[in-house]
């Protein structure tokens, strides 16, 4: 995009600074006033003959990015069109992105397998949920200040190939240094194509070089396409063999030859750094279950189950050569779209904030902010809550790659509240050969298990137990701040309320009652057929909302037909409690960014009230039904929006995005806070 948008007005958020300009977009730094929150805008490029079916296409994209909820996925907060301007708007990051990282030097063996497990593990669930990346490299893996990996641009491939076929595959937009032989060909691709790229990435890590390297882009491509791997040990010293056997089928040039998921890949590269030899079976099966070791407690316990073929071909017997002479046309045009990227291509001066990567052939335009020389901790699956008969009774455990359980032993779940060492049997876990488990657990008296409880532990146990007996392998947590938060928030609070009666109960329950209440208000005002009946409603709704008894309507008197503290009382109320859980030792950036989900909810329920007010203040200064009906119409609109929310985007959901969800967005957003990582070693006081 040529012409600069900063100090332009996308949506609700102003352009501040150019961060990078890349082939495929140009990324701002934006600002967004409503809550004072810094955001990454990355801008798409105008499309030639852009029409509906491009803009549709962009929009579809946008939604399946958006519902790729996963740790080490960067979340999308907002999309929009503006004048024709196709937008995204995402989390600033502030680590750098791994590309940074390598330029430091090659990573350790046991940062790769950290940074391949975390990466992997967003892959394989994209995976499953049916979505390919399309340009997986170092510059779209960005790291948090703790150095978790943030896989990102997912989508922004497959629209910037500007096809009018909403379900086309394949093509040749990517990178060349990274792109698969089928995608550098120009043939159809799938989730392979994703894992050779991969493949790639962890090459560069290990050595701090790619594989294929040449003087075009051109020659590059044909290396991914004809030339054999490079051996490990022509860049790294004393290189395991078992390392390039992992290697080498990562980057088979024929997909089924390579592994056949991003977490057969984790497994077999863990096992090669543990020094056992991957387990060799037919292409297209299965793996065998590997042999059942005692784990070590404290330790990370990577899996061992993994598979592999040893050989590879450097060209495809089966490659139709006039394909690959098509791929040879459809290369050269390539280069011609590289040469005029790199041409064209500017830094920001003066960026010190890291964001959403630049997708192009050369390194970043910006440095991003020393990455913290914090390690990150592999994390070994998810406990979740979730409603079955009530908010938050049922707990979901979800493992991958731990190690078996050794014989005659299984592993228990235990919910545990750290403050007082109570514990709630979940159940066993049962893993298959490849570490991969699932549990699910609900209370029958309906209870909020994860205002109760605040950490969760895998123990090994022989035979049933009432009360852990074994050795504490796997554990999650959150502090116990947060359990504190939630639990005024959705069970059970008692605070001052001034000149009215202390308040009992969930400050989520104070906030519906007044919102439903003056929603029944501005209904009744609307439908009046006197001015004086709309004078009644319209100060009712008012006085609840505002939890006054203000005389509005000239009668002498205030009335308040609500319970009398109204909306902002409560949400002001949970807006302390969040600050005070998010400002306590051991909350995670994780944490943190789930809770503003519920703050971007609070803000939205905010706004929608002083509107609502404003609405209504100018009904009851009106002597005539007809001149306010616009403004009864919209009060009643808001009033609904207040509670349920809007679906502002047509997506067919009400997200966490400003301007979408309200109040009973709260609660499904405040069961998500306690979600807890699972790592290796006994419980801590907060979830790393």
């Amino acid at each position: 995009m040529a012409t600069s948008l900063i100090g332009q007005q996308l949506g609700k958020y102003n352009v501040v600074d150019l961060i990078g300009r890349g082939g495929m977009a140009t990324v701002y730094k934006g600002y967004q006033p409503e809550i004072e929150r810094s955001v990454a805008i990355k801008v798409l490029p105008p499309h030639p003959g852009q029409d509906s079916s491009y803009v549709e296409r962009f929009r579809q994209e946008a939604r399946t990015i958006a519902r790729l909820q996963h740790p080490h996925i960067m979340p999308l907060y907002d999309y929009g069109d503006e004048n024709g301007i196709l937008y995204l708007v995402s989390p600033l990051m502030e680590g750098g992105s791994l590309s940074d990282r390598i330029r430091k030097g090659p990573l350790s063996l046991d940062e790769t397998a950290v940074m391949l497990r975390q990466i992997g593990s967003a892959l394989d669930y994209a995976h499953r949920h049916g979505v390919i990346h399309r340009d997986i490299k170092p510059d779209n893996v960005l790291l948090d200040r703790e150095g978790h990996a943030l896989l990102t641009d997912f989508g922004i491939a497959k629209i910037v190939e500007g096809t009018a076929n909403l379900t086309a595959t394949g093509g040749v937009i990517g990178t060349p240094a990274y792109m698969s032989p089928e995608q550098a060909q120009g043939l159809a691709v799938d989730y392979r194509s994703d894992l050779y790229s991969l493949g790639v990435v962890v090459f560069e890590m290990l050595t701090g070089k790619e594989p294929f390297d040449a003087d075009t882009p051109m020659r590059v491509v044909m290396q991914h396409i004809t030339a054999p791997v490079p051996h490990l040990s022509e860049s790294v010293i004393n290189a395991a063999p078992q390392l390039d056997e992992v290697l080498l089928q990562a980057l088979a040039k024929e997909p089924e030859r390579r592994f056949q998921s991003a977490i057969e890949f984790i497994d077999a590269f863990n096992r090669a750094v543990q020094g056992h030899e991957p387990l060799i079976v037919p292409t297209g099966q299965r793996r065998a279950a590997a042999p059942t070791i005692s784990p070590t407690v404290g330790d990370p316990l990577p899996a061992l189950a993994t598979s592999r073929l040893r050989d590879t071909m450097a060209v495809s017997p089966t490659t139709n050569p006039l394909i690959l002479l098509g791929g040879f046309t459809v290369i050269a045009v390539l280069i011609v779209v590289v040469l005029l990227i790199l041409t064209n291509r500017s830094p920001a001066p003066g960026v010190t904030e890291a964001t959403l990567s630049i997708e192009a052939t050369t390194a970043p335009t910006q440095v991003a902010a020393a990455v913290t020389s914090v390690p990150a901790v592999p994390v070994f699956g998810r406990a979740s809550f979730s409603a079955s008969a009530a908010p938050g009774d049922t707990i979901n455990l979800r493992v991958e790659g731990v190690s078996p359980a050794p014989i005659g032993s299984s592993y228990t779940a235990w919910l545990v509240n750290t403050d007082d060492d109570t514990v709630l049997r979940v159940g066993d876990l049962r893993t298959d050969a490849l570490g991969s488990g699932q549990l699910s657990y609900t209370d029958d008296s309906g209870a909020m298990l994860f205002a109760l409880y605040n950490a969760v532990a895998l123990t090994l146990e022989e035979g049933q137990t009432d009360a852990p007996q074994g050795a504490i392998v796997y554990s999650g947590s959150v502090p116990r701040e947060i359990t504190q938060a939630l639990n005024a928030l959705l069970v059970d609070t008692s605070i001052p309320a001034g000149d009215k009666p202390a308040y009992s109960g969930s400050l989520y329950d104070g906030a519906l009652n007044e919102a439903t209440i003056g929603r029944q208000h501005s209904g009744l005002a609307a439908g009046a057929t006197t001015v004086g009946g709309m004078h009644t409603h319209a100060e009712h709704t008012i006085n609840i909302l505002n939890g006054t008894q203000e005389d509005y309507d000239g009668d002498g008197r205030g009335s308040n037909p609500g319970r009398g503290y109204g909306v902002r009382f409560f949400l002001d109320h949970i807006v302390q409690d969040l600050d005070a859980a998010v400002s306590a030792d051991g909350t995670s950036r994780s944490l943190q960014s789930q809770i503003e989900l519920i703050r971007v909810c609070i803000n939205n329920a905010n706004n929608w009230t002083d509107q609502i007010v404003e609405l209504e203040s100018q009904v009851v200064a009106s002597d005539s039904l007809e001149s306010v009906q616009p403004q009864l119409v919209e009060s009643t609109e808001l009033a609904a929006a207040l509670i349920e929310g809007v679906d502002l985007n047509g997506n067919g959901q009400v997200d966490p995005f400003e301007g979408e969800c309200g109040l009973e967005q709260i609660s499904v957003y405040g069961t998500s806070v306690s979600n807890m990582d699972i790592v290796a070693g006994p419980l801590t006081t907060s979830n790393p």
